[in-house]
């Protein structure tokens, strides 16, 4: 979640995030010791300033602690809001309502846990109206403050969270409180992918990346049925491991697909690299994490080095990958065919601490980021907005919209 922008106050939150942070991907725990809560940069918006000739940014909304998803609703005319702080909100243009509150639910302990994600699920043209919510749950915030990831489902009825029906789906043990992921992606039929952290810290201590008995470092797929899930996969005799689609993932904080039914991943780096992976849906890859790191073999304290190295057999290397400076972490990410005309048929992505945003885009045989825009905001995701805006979903509590000038 962490802005090629111009303003001096920039490097002010670039310095603060490497001194202290733990962000997904810039600096992390100790993998012999959980550090204290780091402190983030203030929630200070400096506005959208953007760098481009073609495009706009204004403010869309404001007033959310750490907005992280929008999803256009089934069957009416607005979009629905999920904040880090346990908070859904509709919007229609003119109101924004509040649909339900889950903030008892989870765990903010920690600047990388709460309200992860929602989906739609269930057959809203039949009346059957239910989220499935991903979070981490409630804990104490003294000590370690770990929280396991939690899928869950809720019933809406009028137009709001029936509190009293969270019911648990699915538990991910999380050892240490950062690397969470969370992601929900629908992808039609009531079938869902969802994204799972390697277990925090850092260097994958106890290598859950490389371990396809744990759930941990990869994506779930499964299918939602009414008051349970199940995996769709059936290479294992352990259930469980028939969750998992793809391995070796460190924090996959946002992924889509595209209209070639192709599988976008921002998988967030912890040294040097930060990457996009590419993948044809239903075709099971290890991305690497913590044998790779990017398109590089990973050495905990060796120097950043630009050569790249061989795919070693069985690993799916990246298609594209940009390193450390002032840039620390993946922003991913949307596959347009949607929004702005002069934003389409690629893969959006941004980074949280330079505010540069990138399109996918193939050439001859290989993928290039293409800048298209710079901003000064700490990008956390983006979304779609009622009229096919591009939002950008901000560490400072705004959504901002990108449209045509």
């Amino acid at each position: 979640m962490c802005q090629c922008g111009k303003m001096t106050i920039k490097p002010l939150l670039i310095f603060l995030l490497i001194l202290s942070s733990s962000l997904s991907g810039c600096l992390d725990s100790n993998s012999e010791k959980e550090e204290k809560i780091p402190f983030w940069p203030e929630k200070v918006d400096l506005g959208c300033l953007s760098d481009s000739e073609e495009l706009d940014c204004n403010l869309y909304l404001d007033g959310f602690s750490t907005p992280i998803r929008t999803l256009q609703h089934p069957l009416v005319d607005e979009i629905w809001i999920a904040d880090l702080n346990g908070t859904i909100s509709s919007w229609n243009g003119d109101e924004r309502r509040e649909i339900g509150n889950v903030s008892h639910l989870i765990s903010n302990c920690h600047n990388e846990q709460g309200l992860l994600s929602f989906a739609f699920a269930g057959n809203w043209y039949r009346g059957v109206n239910k989220l499935l919510l991903s979070y981490t749950e409630a804990e104490n915030c003294e000590g370690q403050a770990q929280s396991n990831l939690t899928l869950a489902e809720v019933s809406i009825s009028d137009g709001v969270m029936q509190l009293d029906t969270v019911k648990i789906l699915r538990e991910i043990f999380q050892p240490h409180r950062n690397h969470n992921g969370g992601h929900i992606l629908a992808i039609g039929n009531d079938t869902f992918l969802w994204g799972i952290g390697d277990g925090g810290s850092r260097d994958d201590p106890d290598k859950n990346g490389q371990n396809e008995s744990s759930p941990l470092g990869s994506i779930q797929y499964f299918q939602y049925l009414e008051s349970g899930i199940e995996p769709i996969l059936n290479h294992s005799e352990n259930r469980d491991e028939n969750f998992m689609l793809h391995s070796g993932l460190r924090n996959p904080w946002r992924f889509d697909l595209d209209s070639q039914n192709r599988l976008w991943i921002a998988d967030v780096g912890q040294r040097c690299w930060e990457e996009v992976n590419l993948v044809e849906f239903g075709v099971r890859a290890n991305f690497g994490w913590s044998e790779r790191e990017g398109k590089h073999d990973f050495q905990s304290e060796s120097e950043c080095d630009n050569s790249t190295s061989e795919t070693p057999e069985g690993f799916t290397d990246p298609v594209i990958e940009y390193p450390h400076g002032e840039e620390c972490s993946i922003s991913g990410g949307e596959w347009m065919n949607w929004g702005p005309k002069n934003i389409s048929e690629g893969y959006l992505f941004g980074d949280f601490c330079s505010g540069q945003i990138w399109l996918s885009k193939q050439i001859e045989d290989s993928w290039h980021a293409e800048p298209i825009l710079s901003v000064e905001l700490l990008i956390v995701g983006f979304g779609r907005g009622l009229n096919d805006e591009l939002l950008i979903l901000t560490w400072t509590g705004a959504i901002y919209s990108i449209t045509d000038k």
